[in-house]
Order: structure tokens, then sequence, then C-alpha cells
């Protein structure tokens, strides 16, 4: 929208606003007036029927109901002869359901007003007035009033025994009071067509430079012109297009240059994958780019000042200040980032603001802890076989082995450790080809049921030794898979041993080979110990044990489940494990169909 257009409809909405301003503060006021004359007057001929209507009938009558008597029956023409024309009294009873005393018969509707609110207020011991209802008078004909209620305490000062109501015709003050609004409407209508026909006439020539020297601009935008020129403008706005004149040439060399550093800016900081934020001198952030929100996973990073993000992050600033703070490694959640903190200086040495760089080391911190955890625990699964070792061949050489009995089991237990040293090995190296991803398998189309049954019937004899049952459920006949068998065999090996192992005597261990959509699952059930849940998503892990004293009591390098799942996913398949303690442990094996 034009600012011609602005101009003239903000003139004609002040003018519209002052006239309906106006015109309502009219319309109130003549309401209001005309409001409390009608309440004064009608107020002021109630209190005259009290004192000389029904108060001197009321002193005349011997008892209420001699009262009752003389006022229904005096009441209406006493009051007609008193009140001025157009006004209306009537006398209602306050004990029982409200009803006039005035027994003539009178058209239909003349009761409607026992119903109103002001007769309400008047049995609760309160005059009201209330304006502009509208209903039958007596004649039938719909009329607009004026009422009143005044309560009359005869016998008691507490609760009122009759009321008066008043009443008087409104028709005349809404009928003029309508003429006032015609008037007032038809006033504003001119005025408005005048004010639009003004406001027109005065914006052309305030806006027709201002029109010109925004084509001008326009074209300068675009390139079509270097030079704004405005023929004739001699005002203010002559010396604006000069000004712009004067800033055409600095401002393109600026914007070319500002230009140039932002794409360099933009794409430097795009192609970083360093979080970085800049602060000012006042710690308020200038820049951060999306890597650094990514990694900080943090809301209202641009609403934070350093203070506060620096104590969000557990950062401190030392006394020396920021020109001498160190890196720092953040943990956030699962992440670890180093922050290192560079200052940068105006030309006098001042800090002028801080730049922080961030750095995603998740990866090399658990990397090292790996490290530092295989580490420790291949030198303490290795270092305890080799101390029996070293033990038991010290006290052979130091005189044991002469005696033939006590040599034999020496050596006996020299040679199992030495096994056992042979299967970490072992498992280690075929752990390490994983890795390296030189282990290669020989898949052929095979059964795992076949498989399955093969291999629990290997186990049935120790597990009958231990009093415990092993047996293979299978919905379907056949469960053919591409796999390598004796790898597929060696899984199965590990966690049947796993669960004859970690079981009581009279333990039951179930297999059950079931089809679900594309996949073929093998569900191995027991209800040995159980593993506890904070333990469980471990159990994959290389020499985690959950009972570790137990578990080398009984056997096992503790790498017999990593090795089994990096086997299931060379198979492209998935190993599962659900545990309970005390119940048992479920491990679901998934292979996927061929």
């Amino acid at each position: 929208m034009s600012i011609r257009w602005k101009l003239v409809i903000i003139s004609v909405a002040l003018v519209f606003i002052v006239m309906v301003a106006i015109g309502t503060f009219v319309l109130y006021a003549l309401r209001l007036d005309a409001e409390n004359s009608a309440r004064s007057e009608l107020a002021l001929w109630a209190d005259d029927l009290y004192i000389n209507v029904i108060n001197h009938s009321f002193s005349a009558a011997a008892d209420l109901e001699d009262f009752e008597s003389r006022i229904s029956n005096s009441f209406e023409p006493l009051a007609t002869q008193r009140l001025p024309v157009g006004m209306d009294a009537f006398i209602i009873t306050a004990a029982g359901p409200p009803q006039t005393l005035e027994t003539n018969a009178r058209p239909r509707g003349h009761y409607a007003f026992i119903t109103r609110s002001v007769i309400t207020s008047a049995l609760a011991g309160l005059g009201d007035f209330d304006t502009s209802r509208s209903y039958p008078d007596a004649f039938g004909e719909t009329n607009s009033w004026f009422e009143y209620a005044r309560p009359i305490f005869l016998t008691s000062y507490h609760y009122p025994d009759y009321v008066v109501y008043m009443r008087m015709s409104a028709n005349e003050f809404f009928d003029g009071l309508d003429v006032t609004r015609n008037i007032i409407t038809l006033a504003s209508a001119m005025a408005l067509g005048v004010a639009t026909l003004l406001a027109i006439a005065f914006s052309m020539p305030l806006t027709k430079n201002l029109f010109a020297l925004s084509r001008e601009i326009k074209d300068f935008k675009v390139g079509d012109a270097t030079k704004i020129n405005l023929p004739g403008a001699n005002d203010e706005v002559g010396d604006l297009a000069e000004s712009f004149n004067t800033m055409s040439g600095h401002l393109r060399k600026n914007i070319a240059e500002m230009t140039n550093e932002k794409n360099k800016m933009e794409i430097i900081m795009y192609n970083m994958t360093d979080g970085v934020l800049a602060y000012d001198g006042k710690g308020l952030l200038i820049h951060s780019n999306h890597a650094c929100e990514e990694l900080l996973a943090m809301d209202r990073i641009a609403e934070m000042p350093m203070e506060e993000i620096f104590a969000v992050l557990d950062i401190e600033i030392p006394p020396e200040g920021v020109d001498n703070m160190e890196d720092v490694t953040i943990s956030r959640g699962e992440k670890f980032i180093n922050a290192s903190f560079n200052a940068h200086k105006n030309a006098k040495g001042e800090i002028q603001g801080v730049i922080v760089v961030l750095q995603d080391i998740t990866r090399h911190m658990r990397l090292d802890n790996m490290r530092k955890e295989f580490v420790a625990n291949v030198s303490h699964e290795l270092r305890t076989p080799l101390t029996t070792i070293k033990s038991y061949a010290e006290t052979l050489l130091d005189g044991a082995g002469e005696n033939p009995d006590l040599r034999d089991e020496f050596l006996e237990v020299i040679n199992n450790e030495s096994d056992r040293m042979t299967a970490i090995i072992r498992d280690l190296l075929e752990l390490s080809r994983f890795d390296n991803k030189r282990m290669e398998f020989e898949f052929e189309l095979g059964d795992v049921v076949a498989l399955l049954e093969k291999n629990l019937h290997s186990h049935a004899i120790t597990a009958e030794k231990q009093g415990k049952t092993i047996t293979l459920h299978s919905e379907v006949a056949r469960a053919d898979v591409m796999m390598d068998a004796a790898r597929i065999d060696q899984v199965v090996n590990n966690i049947v041993s796993n669960a004859l192992r970690y079981s009581h005597a009279g333990a039951k261990i179930d297999v059950e080979v079931q089809e679900r959509g594309l996949f073929y699952m093998v569900y191995i059930h027991d209800n040995g110990i159980g593993i506890p849940k904070e333990d469980l998503r471990m159990i994959f892990e290389r020499f985690y044990r959950v009972d570790k004293a137990r578990s080398r009591e009984l056997g096992g390098t503790g790498l017999g489940l990593s090795i089994a799942r990096e086997i299931m996913e060379g198979h492209g398949g998935r190993i599962h494990a659900s545990s309970e303690l005390g119940v048992g442990t479920t491990m679901t094996l998934r292979f996927p169909k061929p």
C-alpha cells in the first residue's frame, strides 16, 4: 500500500474515531440523563403514593385485612388521579406469592411485570430501577418502559409488607434517541467524505516526490541507474536524494567486500565438523555454527551469555581472565567434547571477545577406554593361569616332584591352566579377525532345526549327569538358512553350555524354533539363576562376567557371547538376551530367510 493511501486512511480513521467517540458520548449522556430523570421522577411519585395514599389508608384501617380491602378498591383510582399521564402504579403483596391488590379486571398481560427483577429486589427490601423493558401494556400493545419498585414497611422494619411498582413509557425517549443517532450517523458520513477528499488533496503533492524517489531507489538497487535524479525536488526529499547519491559509492564497495568475506566465512563454517561459539567483549553470542548446536544439544544457545553457558557446561574462568584459559573436556550425556578458548584482541591488545572451539572426542575417548579396559582384562585373564602355573612349577622344583601322586596332580593343574590360556588366546585371535574383517564364513544352505538336534544331542549326556533336561520344540519341520554351520553350532554350543553351567540341578532348558515373517527365530530358555537387569546390557561385552568369581570357578573366558554376537551379525542376524534374576534367561537368535 502506498504512503498516499496510508495518509488518507489515517486521516479518515482519525475522523471516524473522533465522530464515533463523540456520537457514543452524546448518546450515552442523553440516555444516562433520561434514565436519571426517570428514576428521580418515579421515585418521587412512589414516595408520594406511599405517604398520601398507602400510609393514609393504613392509618384509617382497623387491621391489615381492612387495609387490603380499602386499598384494593381505592389505590388505582387514587393513583390515576395523582399520577401524570403515561405513568402507572401498582401495589403488590410481599407475603406469599407476589400479586397485585387491585381487583379490577384488566386486559391480558397486565401482570407480566410481577416477574420483573425490580420486583424481586423490592421484595428483598431494596428499591430498584430498570430501563428499556418491553412488554404489552393494558391495551395489549408492546411498549418500552422505565420501571421502579419501592418496598413498603408497615408492620415491620425488617421485611416489606408491600411493594409499590411504578412505570412510565420510554417510547418517546427511544424514538428521540433514534433520531439523534441517525443525525450523528449522517454527520459522520459527511465528515468522512470531506476528510477523504481533503486527505487526498493534501497528500498528492507531499507524496509526489517520495514516489519519484522510491522509483529511483528501486532502479538503483537493480543496477538500472547510477545516480538518483529528482528534477524540481528542492525540499527535504531532494536533500535525501543527494545523500543517497553520496552514500551509493561507498555502499557498493563495502557491500562487495562484505559479501566476499561473508561467503568465505559461511563456506568455512558450514564445512567445519568442529563447533564454534564466538562471543563479544560483553559475553554476548555473535556467532555459532550448526555443528556446535548438534554437539551441545542445548536450547537457547543464542540467548545465553558466555557466563551462563560456561556455568551449564561446568567451565570455570580463571582469575587471570579468559586469555589464560586452557583446554577442558566436557561431558554431555554420552558425548565427550574438547573445548579450546582463544581471545581475540584489537590493535591495542584489549580483549574484544572469545572464540570457543568445540571438538567431538567421544570416539577417541571410547577407543581409549576400550583399549585400557581390554588390556586390563587380558592382563587379568592371563595373569591368573600364569600365576597358577608358576606357583605349581616352583612347588615341583622345590621337591614336590619326588612324590609321584603329588607330581601328577600338579602337572594336571598346569596342563588345565595351559589349556585355559590357549582358549583365551584362541578367542582373542578370533575376535581380532572379526575386528579386522578377516573372518571368512563358508555359507551354504542348511537346516537350523537339524543343527539344533545334533547340538542338543551332544549336550544330552552332560545334562543327564547334572540332573537337567534339554528339550527341542519346532513349529516347522525345516528351517533352511544360508549359514556357516560350524560357526552357528559354535554360537548354539556357547549358549547351551552357559545354560547348563549357570543353572541348578533339575533345571530345564527349552529350545524352540518359530517362523516369523522373513525370519526364523530360535529361543533358548532356561530356568537358571538369571541375570540382574543392570548387567543384562553388558553381557555381550568382551571379558564381561556377571559373577566373576563363580564364572572363573566354572571355567570360560568371558569372550563366548562376544564371539556369538559377531558370528550372528556376520550372518545378517541378531542375538538378544532377556532375563529375570532367579527366574531364568532367554537367548533369542534371529536368522534371515534366504
